[in-house]
């Protein structure tokens, strides 16, 4: 099933793979991806997965991945239209994108585990791989701050990286939450609520942006 469902995934666009049309308004395609990734997403296999099963479900979730995140932007979403008029959207990598995701997955991984130093080099892999992902950016930007034992010289440039990301794709939810951290441990309570509640606009079950607000409220 999911060596047909990635063959299958593989000839279609980026509205095909999440079930959508051109004219579907912006709202639908978070929607959809969410529902997809809930069957799809690497961690949904069970411990002990063969490792093809484990490559078949992460080609699958890079389709699906891909496609929210060229689609979720407005910009990058007309300019995706746009290509596919003009009968463009062949000639891409494919095995560099899933290689980048891949390695995305295991970064974000390394950043939970707090080895930041391995993610950080991880995440510049993928972002050698496909340099159009603007998370990449925003979670090396995070995990070059937490790794660095100077926060605090650490920060600009942490900020830069990340402004940079949402800069590209400012419905990136992750990256207004990375900030919003940084700005908390920097001592910036007001600007990482700001932060926060902009992560929950974007991503309304943002589980830790969610309970960063309601620690804010209660100090109040």
């Amino acid at each position: 099933m999911l060596r047909q469902l990635a063959a299958t995934l593989k000839g279609q666009n980026h509205f095909q793979r999440l079930g959508l049309t051109e004219q579907t308004e912006g709202g639908a395609v978070k929607v959809a991806y969410f529902r997809l990734a809930k069957l799809y997403h690497p961690d949904t296999l069970p411990q002990g997965a063969p490792p093809e099963l484990e490559k078949l479900q992460a080609e699958v979730f890079a389709y699906i991945g891909d496609a929210y995140r060229t689609l979720t932007d407005d910009k990058s979403r007309a300019a995706y239209i746009e290509e596919l008029k003009s009968g463009g959207g062949e000639g891409v990598d494919i095995h560099a994108i899933l290689e980048a995701e891949e390695l995305f997955q295991k970064s974000c991984i390394l950043v939970k585990a707090r080895k930041y130093p391995e993610a950080v080099k991880m995440l510049s892999d993928a972002i050698a791989l496909n340099a159009e992902e603007p998370e990449f950016f925003a979670w090396r930007g995070y995990a070059r701050f937490l790794a660095s034992p100077d926060k605090k010289a650490a920060q600009p440039e942490a900020f830069r990286e990340i402004q940079a990301a949402i800069k590209r794709n400012e419905r990136c939810a992750p990256a207004h939450y990375f900030l919003g951290v940084i700005a908390k441990l920097s001592g910036d309570v007001t600007g990482a609520l700001k932060h926060f509640k902009r992560t929950v606009e974007l991503q309304p079950d943002h589980i830790d942006a969610m309970r960063e607000i309601r620690m804010a409220a209660q100090k109040k």
